[in-house]
């Protein structure tokens, strides 16, 4: 464990543990489980679509791979458990909300609007689930919180 003081949660009270990114990686959480690998798999996932329907829309070789290049990133700094990759993922959320608000009333609103309520919800679970805070911000809740009273 790492000497920081754990900080209380805003919402809900609980105090954080934070530890160093060895022991968050060495621990069974720290490694990405299912729902994480979803996550990935989505995310470049989206970045081949992106790079598809670029191409095909006739945007050229280095046009689609600019306008797909920051999914893929996402998705693979998620799969390497780095901590900028949740700041990416909220990054390319922010970019699609643009991309919907932006292309309303044109083609292709459905994909973007799925992509768009995808994303709020992936990052919901980045930022406030468990697992990927033990592993992208080396940090876990720390539920018993009737040891600090007791000192």
């Amino acid at each position: 464990m790492s000497d920081k003081p754990s900080r209380r949660d805003f919402y809900s009270g609980i105090p954080w543990v934070n530890v160093t990114a060895q022991e968050a990686h060495a621990h069974p959480l720290g490694k990405l489980g299912p729902i994480e690998w979803v996550i990935v798999v989505y995310f470049i996932g989206i970045s081949i679509l992106k790079f598809w329907l670029s191409f095909d829309y006739g945007m050229g070789l280095g046009g689609a791979f600019l306008n797909s290049i920051w999914p893929f990133l996402v998705g693979l700094g998620l799969a390497l458990r780095v901590p900028w990759a949740v700041i990416m993922a909220m990054i390319s959320a922010a970019l699609t909300a643009y991309a919907l608000v932006r292309g309303l009333g044109g083609g292709g609103d459905l994909i973007t609007l799925f992509e768009m309520i995808a994303s709020v919800g992936i990052l919901f679970y980045l930022i406030d689930a468990d697992r990927p805070n033990l592993i992208y911000r080396h940090r876990y809740r720390k539920y018993s919180v009737e040891d600090d009273k007791a000192a």
